[in-house]
């Protein structure tokens, strides 16, 4: 088999397929072998490679300050490789890196994205990802209803973990208002539900999760006992994850 042609079965195994039961580091380590696979062949389908790496070390708590110069490198590639589409997803990525290290205050690059015929999805996501960690819970809630009406169901990106942080914002949006909060709600059973199937398939990476949503459902209802208990439970999940 091609370089070419073994970067494209590793990004379409390791970057779709392979998160519903392998640990999000091991499918993060084997993109990373398709993007080399692919550089070596001279083809920018390696790229895909790249960006699905990226995702990965994003949702699963990777080191940011290596993360964005692991993107930086990528755009430099991308210099000689001419891939606007690639070049677009990688910046977006390479945004939210920013905003979660220091609130793009002294990390964010002059670059502007390319307007092309392409999905909006990533857009919202990064938008919806960004304001969820900066407490725009309203902002959050708008993007990602955008994301999730683009098809009448979440598209590219890992639908489980669109769902946890949708789940989570709407949580937290509960907890503030008294009012118009059927939606919210919706979400939260829908995003627990979502977990219970995910982590029954992969505990590695969605226990902490389902976990960590009943523990604010918990408190929300206060339960604070049992709240307490399934944050614990959380927090032990996710060390043993390696996300923290």
């Amino acid at each position: 088999v091609g370089g070419d042609q073994m970067s494209g079965v590793i990004m379409n195994f390791y970057g779709r397929i392979a998160w519903r039961f392998e640990p999000f580091q091991v499918c993060g380590d084997h993109l990373r072998r398709g993007f080399e696979s692919g550089l070596s062949s001279g083809v920018v389908r390696g790229f895909n490679s790249a960006y699905h790496a990226v995702k990965s070390g994003i949702i699963s708590g990777e080191k940011l300050v290596p993360l964005l110069k692991e993107i930086d490198f990528y755009l430099h590639l991308l210099k000689t490789y001419k891939d606007e589409i690639m070049r677009n997803v990688l910046l977006f990525c390479r945004e939210t890196v920013s905003v979660l290290i220091d609130k793009g205050e002294a990390t964010s690059i002059e670059a502007e994205v390319v307007p092309i015929n392409a999905s909006q999805e990533p857009v919202f996501f990064h938008q919806a990802y960004r304001a969820f960690w900066s407490g725009y819970t309203v902002r959050c809630h708008y993007f990602f209803e955008k994301c999730s009406q683009l098809s009448g169901q979440y598209v590219q990106f890992n639908s489980f973990i669109l769902k946890f942080y949708h789940g989570l914002n709407s949580l937290d949006v509960l907890k503030k208002k008294k009012s118009h909060i059927t939606r919210y709600r919706e979400v939260v059973r829908d995003a627990i539900s979502a977990m219970k199937g995910a982590a029954a398939k992969s505990e590695w990476n969605f226990t902490n999760k389902l976990h960590l949503l009943e523990a604010e459902q918990q408190y929300l209802t206060k339960h604070h006992g049992r709240a307490i208990e399934l944050y614990e439970a959380s927090i032990e999940c996710a060390k043993k994850s390696g996300f923290i």
